[in-house]
């Protein structure tokens, strides 16, 4: 089946970190994603480009807040799609496939931890952010935002909800063992009365996933983030 293509126009940028960016686009009120989707991003112009005319982002927004965002990481060497990016400015457009996806807050009524590292917390905001709109206080959602340089994206939108829901709990982590031991603590403390998302790179979602298990976790409570294209 082949998905149609969605215009979207693009409003600003938005720098996160020393690496981090966001771009903010308009979409049209027929376009509908579920916060922890993703979506395949297209120029409309014709580029030159080599590699991948296209990539894989996830929704940093929610579509209450009447806007889509995405948050991709940019460093050296820079691909020609993502310099393209850079180059943006407001009233261009590009198209979107999607939504897709299954990473999925659906029951805020069970504790669950959310294990984010880096540029895995794209979808980690959409959640946030459904909490928020959805004004529904969490029976206790624990969220370990990871980052070995200690740079983290969204952190005023984070703290905001954090600071508003008494059942969200928000840590910020800058040491990857430390990081690896609340997890661990808390799957001693929880083990399988709680659910375990993990959104990072293949590797961390690998690493995790085989900890969790051995920690005694049952698979079934534990969801990842997977998609291709993860840091093109």
């Amino acid at each position: 089946m082949i998905k149609e293509k969605t215009m979207i126009t693009f409003k600003e940028m938005i720098q996160e970190t020393s690496d981090i960016y966001s771009f903010v686009f308009e979409v049209p009120e027929t376009f509908h994603w579920l916060p922890g989707q993703h979506g395949v991003f297209r120029f409309t112009q014709d580029l030159e480009m080599t590699g991948k005319s296209f990539r894989i982002f996830s929704f940093a927004s929610v579509e209450e807040e009447h806007k889509m965002l995405f948050s991709t990481r940019i460093a050296e060497p820079i691909s020609d799609f993502k310099k393209h990016l850079l180059q943006l400015k407001a009233g261009d457009t590009m198209t979107i496939d999607g939504a897709v996806g299954k990473f999925l807050l659906n029951d805020l009524s069970k504790p669950t931890c959310i294990m984010a590292g880096g540029i895995g917390i794209t979808p980690v905001r959409a959640f946030m952010k459904q909490v928020e709109y959805s004004k529904e206080n969490p029976c206790s959602l624990e969220i370990l935002y990871s980052d070995d340089r200690g740079e983290f994206a969204y952190e005023h939108d984070l703290n905001t909800i954090n600071n508003n829901f008494s059942g969200v709990h928000l840590q910020y982590i800058s040491d990857r063992n430390i990081f690896t031991e609340k997890i661990e603590s808390y799957a001693k403390d929880h083990q399988n009365e709680s659910l375990y998302y993990i959104a990072g790179t293949p590797g961390m979602n690998k690493f995790l996933t085989e900890k969790l298990i051995s920690l005694g976790i049952e698979s079934q409570h534990i969801i990842t983030d997977i998609f291709t294209g993860y840091g093109d």
